[in-house]
């Protein structure tokens, strides 16, 4: 028998007893291939395992993990079905074809112009509740790396591959990590993956995300690398020593030995970020290394509170354009880019939360209702035809909007419409919310 299927061979997807036609190769790694099937004319994937000492827990494990169901997001590229093969041995399953508008992230990271903003803290919230969609689920996803994880920039949108490396938390495992994104008590051989292993996995992603570096990576570890060769530690032993047993932050705020080495674009990077914001990457990675525990480690919710939070304090630097972050927790923070001081932005207060009023913020569904539907826009915020300098909100909801601009008679904002930002009070019809406009004093309204 052949080891591994061909293009033109037929598999059986055991469940459904549909037939699959490999047509080609798409990829080939270690435990075996990765096809493109046809299904009744449509392309999906098959990951087809070569026969191995593992090959019957491989096999009932992932059984498993086409019983369970996909968690409740579509970033889960999962199994959908076990699928054999008469003229083979081993055995496969076959799962969606990723599309081809995905790209690794470790490519986007790369790109000299990154995305907006918005762009990446969209990216950062989606990935965050994927995992908490999985972690809800009663599974670990177990292997966070770049090598798993895929993007689209143009929709931020993400996708989760790889998902045999899937299980319940603490049980029997083929695969431990990806060195760089192991919880340090997994580096150590103390633990196996869980989901609070997973959350330290998470938040080193996030870091690269944001911060475009390795959270643990800095002066101290560069200077392991110095040493004679006669003194020089094993590669192995090295993992062990700093992401394992003596891991330090680079931005430390006790310990300055491991800071990024001076060109180093975390530096620029981590000064981007509002304070409240760093706070949580500094939890993750100092309480969060030593208490490997739900309450030690940043989970999802918080993530996810601050991303949104983030997300909506994007703004820009009215003297260069400079993209930006502005928190009224730090108003008087320089423009990065050209060290002014910007001034206050238009915000819009809602639900106990604030938005800043620059191009392009959005008004969701979610910011009305706190329903988590954070891609239904209400509202969106465009530069003023006539005023440079000031902006308007257009209504993109079904919904007349009612306002009453301060000093002036109630007016109505029918769907298409805009009005001028402004000092007001708004009734979305579903939620109540507050323009304050520092800066509308001088202008005309």
């Amino acid at each position: 028998m052949d080891q591994l299927p061909g293009p033109g061979s037929t598999l059986r997807m055991e469940r459904a007893g549909t037939l699959l036609t490999v047509e080609r190769r798409l990829g080939e790694g270690g435990q075996g291939v990765v096809d493109r099937v046809l299904m009744n004319g449509a392309p999906f994937a098959v990951k087809w395992y070569r026969p191995g000492p593992r090959t019957s827990e491989q096999r009932q494990a992932i059984g498993v993990l086409v019983e369970w169901g996909r968690p409740p997001h579509p970033a889960f590229v999962w199994p959908i079905d076990l699928v054999s093969c008469e003229a083979t041995a081993g055995f496969g399953y076959v799962m969606p074809l990723l599309e081809s508008r995905f790209s690794s992230f470790a490519q986007l990271l790369s790109e000299p112009v990154q995305p907006p903003f918005r762009v990446i803290t969209t990216i950062a919230r989606e990935l965050v509740d994927a995992f908490a969609a999985l972690h809800s689920s009663g599974l670990c996803y177990r292997d966070i790396s770049f090598g798993n994880l895929a993007v689209d920039s143009t929709s931020a949108e993400v996708a989760i591959l790889d998902n045999d490396n899937v299980g319940t938390d603490n049980a029997k495992v083929f695969i431990r990590g990806t060195v760089r994104f192991m919880a340090p008590e997994i580096v150590r051989e103390e633990a196996l993956p869980s989901t609070a292993t997973d959350l330290h996995s998470l938040a080193v992603f996030l870091f690269y995300l944001f911060v475009h570096g390795h959270p643990l990576e800095g002066a101290r570890v560069e200077t392991t690398y110095d040493w004679e060769a006669s003194t020089h530690p094993s590669e192995s032993e090295l993992s062990v020593l700093h992401f394992g047993t003596d891991p330090l932050f680079v931005f430390d705020p006790d310990n300055t030995s491991n800071r990024p080495l001076p060109g180093d674009p975390m530096l620029v990077w981590w000064s981007l970020y509002p304070r409240f914001f760093r706070e949580i990457f500094v939890q993750a990675f100092t309480t969060g290394l030593h208490d490997a525990s739900l309450h030690g480690r940043v989970t999802e919710g918080v993530w996810r509170r601050n991303i949104l939070r983030l997300h909506d304090c994007a703004s820009m630097c009215p003297a260069c354009t400079a993209a930006l972050f502005w928190d009224p927790d730090e108003p008087e923070t320089a423009c990065w880019h050209c060290q002014g001081v910007p001034p206050p932005p238009a915000v819009l207060e809602i639900n106990g939360h604030l938005l800043v009023l620059s191009e392009g913020a959005t008004l969701t569904s979610h910011h009305l209702t706190r329903d988590r539907n954070y891609r239904s826009v209400a509202g969106l915020v465009e530069h003023h035809p006539a005023q440079p300098g000031a902006f308007v909100l257009r209504n993109m909801s079904p919904t007349a909007w009612t306002l009453v601009p301060d000093g002036e008679e109630p007016k109505t904002v029918v769907p298409g419409q805009r009005l001028a930002v402004r000092e007001m009070s708004i009734d979305f019809g579903v939620a109540r919310g507050r323009i304050r406009d520092p800066a509308a004093a001088g202008r005309l309204s």
